[in-house]
């Protein structure tokens, strides 16, 4: 089991799409990515959940414990 965190700086970049992207292609079916970002970037985290549908993972939205990030854990859906 492969559990991946990753910070993103700049949640409205295609660098951090493409950061995103790139630690989706490593996960495997029972792995877990944490994405965290600013509390103040949570708004513009659309197209990071939409690229988390597009790669069939759901995933949950965590705020942290001081109220200053936003964190999303995915996992990929399990097949029926």
């Amino acid at each position: 089991m492969t559990d991946i965190s990753i910070r993103l700086s700049r949640v409205d970049s295609q660098a951090a799409l493409q950061q995103v992207d790139r630690a989706l292609n490593r996960l495997g079916s029972d792995d877990e990515l944490t994405i965290v970002m600013e509390a103040a970037d949570a708004h513009q985290s659309e197209e990071i959940s939409n690229l988390l549908a597009k790669h069939h993972f759901d995933f949950q939205p965590v705020g942290s414990h001081n109220g200053n990030n936003y964190i999303l854990k995915a996992r990929r859906k399990t097949k029926i």
